[in-house]
């Protein structure tokens, strides 16, 4: 099958591949872009493969960046339309076992895209496209697993899981995002895993967490999780989250999504188990605080309009002022209103004067 790929980096990816030809390597367009595309959807993620060695890349393209060259990915920088753009090439390879459920403890460099191909956790990202032919390049019929709206594992499916328990969240994270079914035996072996492997990190936890809720139908993800027993084991209670809530995801801003969900839950715990900054942990709590009023949740004592200098240079000192800047928060949360100096000077007047 042969297509147009539409990228924004289109004619870039054709000038590496033509780069690469002429040193006589391949270079083909990997993993979700294609699935992307086929979709009708446009990434902006590119990943590439290529029969180069890690050391190969870096002596045909200028700027590079030896981000996983263990494991056998090359970090290129190219210009477009004046900006630099970082993108990865990975040569094929295949992968030994993997003890820490992550990273494979031997990796193999291969000459054919095929065996790469093998070593990919889903169907729908297996595929591989050649930007100077135009040729499609499905290995293993992920183009029938499309149409079908099917997530399925590429190879036997507690082997390709076993080897990283992230991909338990994401097949979950795909159902929501793309709104596929799962293959049976890729189901099967989800929830038989799901409750009995060792988790992943923290950070990439939250990073599938977080593009899961971001996603065009979070609720089938998250009942995904509960349903395979992910759910209580990542977030503590999510299985007794009420369905109508899961509902109501859906429908309301992306970036207020994750704290709906965790209002249900508690929130100490939830923030035990993810990897979220001060700064995230204070909007969640502070978006729940204030019943989901964004302008509340974002406001903060610096923005008063009263300093704590001003308050100082009405005869305050030491610990009076944070207290009083406090006592001044509370004031302005009660009415925005209140936030002007001349207003937040009387109330100050009045109060402790």
């Amino acid at each position: 099958m042969t297509f147009k790929l539409k990228h924004p980096y289109y004619e870039t990816i054709i000038r590496l591949a033509s780069l690469f030809k002429k040193h006589n390597y391949e270079l083909f367009v990997v993993g979700g872009t294609i699935r992307d595309a086929l979709l009708g959807g446009v990434s902006t993620d590119i990943d590439l493969a290529t029969n180069a060695t890690p050391e190969k890349i870096e002596k045909i393209c200028n700027k590079t960046l030896a981000t996983g060259k263990k494991y056998g990915t090359i970090t290129i920088f190219q210009t477009y339309q004046n900006k630099t753009i970082p993108m990865q090439i990975t040569t094929y390879r295949s992968e030994g076992n993997y003890a820490d459920k992550r990273h494979p403890d031997t990796v193999k460099f291969e000459t054919s895209l095929q065996e790469d191909i093998k070593r990919r956790d889903f169907t729908m990202n297996a595929l591989a496209y050649d930007p100077l032919t135009e040729e499609l390049i499905d290995y293993v019929n992920a183009q029938q697993d499309l149409k079908k709206k099917i997530i399925r594992v590429v190879g036997d499916p507690i082997t390709r899981f076993n080897e990283d328990s992230l991909r338990l969240i994401r097949c979950c994270r795909f159902i929501a995002q793309l709104e596929f079914n799962c293959d049976k035996k890729t189901w099967d072996a989800l929830c038989k895993l799901a409750k009995i492997m060792t988790l992943p990190a923290k950070e990439r936890i939250t990073i599938e967490l977080l593009k899961l809720v971001s996603s065009k139908h979070p609720s089938l993800g998250i009942d995904a999780l509960i349903q395979s027993g992910l759910g209580d084991r990542l977030l503590p209670g999510l299985s007794q989250v009420n369905q109508a809530v899961l509902q109501e995801i859906n429908t309301i801003p992306i970036d207020i999504r994750l704290a709906y969900l965790l209002k249900e839950l508690d929130l100490q715990i939830c923030f035990n188990m993810l990897s979220l900054s001060k700064q995230q942990q204070r909007w969640i709590h502070n978006i729940i605080r204030y019943d989901f009023d964004q302008k509340k949740a974002a406001f903060q004592k610096t923005d008063l309009a009263l300093s704590g200098l001003d308050i100082k240079a009405m005869g305050f000192i030491g610990k009076q002022i944070g207290i009083i800047q406090r006592a001044c928060y509370e004031y302005v949360m009660q009415d925005f209103t209140n936030n002007t100096k001349q207003k937040l000077q009387q109330f100050i007047y009045q109060r402790y004067k």
